[in-house]
C-alpha cells in the first residue's frame, strides 16, 4: 500500500483535495491518504491527523492568532512523518504552512507535489525559488500561473479548474425560490461573507448594512438569500442577522443551486467569486481584514485587483469595495445598478463566458490525479 500525505488549510482547499483522492483512488486502488484538513477530505476517506480547516486564516494576523494550535499540529505530524515517511506528499496552498512542510519532506527524500499555487502573483514572489527548490511538481488552475512558473523554471502542468465539474445548478430558479418559500417577483440578492470566522465577523455586518439601505429603496422588493459555508458557525451568523433586524433566509445546503437563483450577490473575495461567475450572477467584491493584517499585507499586493474573478480574466469584472472603500451606500449604489441595468448585466454574461474558456476543460482533478500517479510509480521504482 503506497502512503500519501495530503494537506489542505481551508474550505476550497479541502474540497479540492477530497476530489483529487477520489480520483487518484479510482486509477489506483493501493494507495491511503493521512494528512491535515476538513471534512470533505475525511468523507473522501483521508485518515486525519487533525482537522485545521476550522483555524483557517487570512494573513499574518491569523497566522499569529492561531500560532500555538498551528505549532503544536505541526510538530506532531513532523514527528509522525520521521517515524514513517510518506510514498509522496500532495500539499495545497497554505504557503504559511505547508512550504515549512516541504522543507522537511524534503530532507526526508519525500517528493512533493503542489496542488492549488499559493497566490505568489499577487503578493510573495520570493516565494517563487524556494518552491523550484522544493517542489517537485506544481500542478496550476490557471494559465498564467503555468507561464510564471515556467519563466522561473519550475516543473509545472496547468490542469485547468476543479470548479469546472462541480460548479453548476441542478434546478431551475423558479424552483429554488420555491422551495425557499420566496415570491418570485423578488429580486434576489445574495449574501456571500466568507468560510472563515474571522470574513464572517468583518464581511457579514458590511453586507447587512447594505442591505438595509437597499430594502430601504422603493421601486422593487429585495430578497435576501445566504448560503452557509459548512465551515461556519449557523448560530453566530443567525444572531448578527437578528440584531441588523432585517430578514435574511440562511440555506445550510444545495450553494450552487441558491447562487443561482440570485440575481446579484455580495461575495467576498476569493474562490467564491469565480464560483458565482460560473453561475452566470454579477457581483459587487467586498473585503475587509482587521488591522494587523491590512497593514502588512496593503504595500505587498502587486496587482490591481484582489478578486479572483478580476485576476483570472484581467479585466474589472466585479467592483472591488475593500477596508475603508467598503461603504454600505456605496456597495448598495451599486448592487442597485446590478438589479435596473440590464444591458450591464448582459454585458458581464458574456465576459463570464469568456471567463469559463479561459479555465480550460472539464476534468481537472482526473488530469491532476494522473500527474499523481505518474510522479508516484516513478518514485516507487526508483
Amino acid at each position: 500500500m503506497k502512503r500519501i500525505l495530503i494537506i489542505a488549510g481551508e474550505a476550497s482547499s479541502d474540497m479540492h483535495g477530497a476530489d483529487l483522492v477520489r480520483e487518484v483512488r479510482s486509477l489506483d486502488k493501493d494507495t491511503s491518504f493521512f494528512g491535515l484538513g476538513g471534512s470533505k477530505m475525511k468523507e473522501a476517506g483521508v485518515a486525519l491527523h487533525a482537522n485545521i480547516v476550522r483555524l483557517a486564516f487570512i494573513g499574518p494576523g491569523g497566522l499569529f492568532k492561531h500560532y500555538l494550535q498551528l505549532r503544536k499540529i505541526y510538530y506532531s505530524l513532523l514527528n509522525r512523518l520521521k517515524q514513517s515517511p510518506p510514498d509522496l506528499a500532495i500539499l495545497i496552498d497554505y504557503a504559511e504552512f505547508n512550504l515549512r512542510v516541504a522543507k522537511e519532506l524534503k530532507t526526508l527524500g519525500v517528493p512533493v507535489i503542489y496542488y492549488v499555487s499559493p497566490q505568489i502573483w499577487a503578493w510573495g514572489l520570493w516565494r517563487v525559488k524556494i518552491i523550484r527548490r522544493l517542489v517537485a511538481k506544481m500542478l496550476v488552475f490557471f494559465r498564467f500561473e503555468e507561464t510564471l512558473y515556467k519563466k522561473y523554471g519550475v516543473n509545472v502542468s496547468f490542469v485547468g479548474h476543479p470548479l469546472l465539474d462541480t460548479v453548476r445548478a441542478t434546478v431551475r430558479k423558479e424552483e429554488m425560490l420555491k422551495r425557499l418559500g420566496i415570491e418570485k417577483n423578488k429580486k434576489i440578492v445574495g449574501l456571500l461573507p466568507g468560510s472563515r470566522e474571522s470574513e464572517i465577523k468583518n464581511i457579514l455586518p458590511i453586507m447587512l448594512e447594505s442591505s438595509k439601505l437597499l430594502l430601504r429603496r422603493p421601486g422593487f422588493k429585495i430578497g435576501l438569500i445566504l448560503p452557509l459555508a459548512a465551515t461556519v458557525d449557523k448560530h453566530s451568523v443567525e444572531r448578527m442577522i437578528k440584531k441588523s433586524g432585517i430578514d435574511v433566509i440562511v440555506v445550510e445546503t444545495e450553494t450552487y443551486n441558491t447562487i443561482a437563483a440570485c440575481d446579484c450577490a455580495m461575495v467576498a473575495s476569493g474562490t467564491a467569486t469565480l464560483e458565482t461567475a460560473l453561475l452566470d450572477v454579477p457581483m459587487a467584491i467586498i473585503y475587509k481584514a482587521n488591522f494587523l493584517t491590512y497593514i502588512l499585507t496593503k504595500h505587498l499586493i502587486k496587482l490591481p485587483y484582489i478578486g479572483l474573478v478580476n485576476v483570472v480574466s484581467g479585466k474589472h469584472l466585479a467592483p472591488e469595495f475593500l477596508q475603508y472603500d467598503a461603504a454600505p451606500d456605496k456597495i448598495a449604489g451599486y448592487i442597485k445598478r446590478l438589479l435596473t441595468d440590464s444591458q450591464l448585466v448582459h454585458d458581464l454574461k458574456q465576459e463570464f463566458l469568456e471567463l469559463k474558456n479561459n479555465l480550460g476543460r472539464p476534468g481537472a482533478s482526473k488530469r491532476a490525479a494522473q500527474e499523481v500517479i505518474g510522479i508516484l510509480n516513478n518514485k516507487c521504482v526508483a
